[in-house]
């Protein structure tokens, strides 16, 4: 019997972009100023306290419990606006 904390929450999202890259390695510079995150021009990973994201230049997805899944799905949306001021983006979560 496993319990709603054996499984992990993921969702994906998307941002159209044709600068997919560059918000990508944007994010991951912003992001590892405060915690752990490798990347290059085509992914990242970045370890939030309470989950792990994997970003990659076509797509976003994230693991872990359900307040968790919120908390970095918050941290995306509210820099993707941040990042994208002169010309407006939002993930589309799926």
């Amino acid at each position: 019997m496993t319990s709603s904390t054996d499984t992990p929450f993921s969702t994906q999202g998307q941002v159209a972009t044709p600068e997919a890259s560059r918000y990508l390695q944007r994010l991951c510079y912003h992001f590892s100023r405060k915690i752990k995150v490798q990347y290059d021009s085509l992914q990242g990973e970045a370890q939030f306290p309470w989950g792990h994201c994997s970003l990659r230049a076509d797509e976003c997805t994230l693991a872990d419990d359900a307040l968790a899944l919120a908390r970095v799905r918050h941290a995306i949306d509210a820099h993707v606006a941040l990042f994208s001021r002169k010309n407006p983006m939002q993930v589309e979560w799926v």
